[in-house]
């Protein structure tokens, strides 16, 4: 069993935050603050990825995309939004067709390239970045509802995942019963 997961308090407040992120993005939507939306959305997605990863410790174990320390996994709260997403691009619970390399491609583009986007885009929050990445252009509603969108889309793929393992568990159990 692996010794990198959330302790049960920190991930139902993970839990409780990922739906507080995405409620502050709404009230930006709101207020027309579009950057400071997909700031918030990016939030939500962080948590979301890293309440998921805590779900399936031994599945997250083996990706080789799990960030470690001699040879040890660091503890999960330590992990970045770029590590759980590649651990999750890895494990194919946001399948990607598109490497870092590869120039952006719609017709090839999967839910877990379009993570990156929400990654990029929430990492305009640091000047920097944004002078670097996305000189003189705006962050403007267009970009928040997409990354609205990307982030429903993620749930519901992650969301399959958990349905899917809770119906293997219960046909074991059945199994075992009959």
């Amino acid at each position: 069993m692996p010794t990198f997961e959330l302790s049960d308090d920190v991930y139902n407040e993970v839990v409780r935050l990922a739906r507080q992120y995405h409620r502050e993005a709404e009230k930006c939507r709101d207020a027309k603050a579009f950057l400071a939306g997909c700031v918030m959305i990016g939030a939500a997605f962080e948590a979301m990825l890293l309440s998921f990863v805590n779900c399936y410790p031994e599945e997250a174990a083996k990706s080789t995309a799990a960030p470690r320390k001699k040879g040890t996994i660091r503890p999960l709260i330590d992990w970045s939004l770029a590590n759980l997403l590649a651990v999750t691009k890895e494990r194919n619970w946001l399948p990607s067709a598109l490497s870092t390399d590869d120039d952006w491609d719609d017709a090839k583009a999967q839910i877990g390239d379009y993570g990156e986007l929400i990654k990029e885009i929430r990492n305009l929050v640091h000047p920097a970045r944004y002078a670097i990445d996305w000189p003189h252009r705006r962050i403007t509603k267009k970009y928040l509802e997409a990354v609205f969108e990307i982030l429903d889309v993620a749930n519901d793929y992650l969301l399959h995942k958990i349905h899917s393992s809770l119906r293997e568990a219960i046909e074991r159990e059945e199994l075992k019963g009959a």
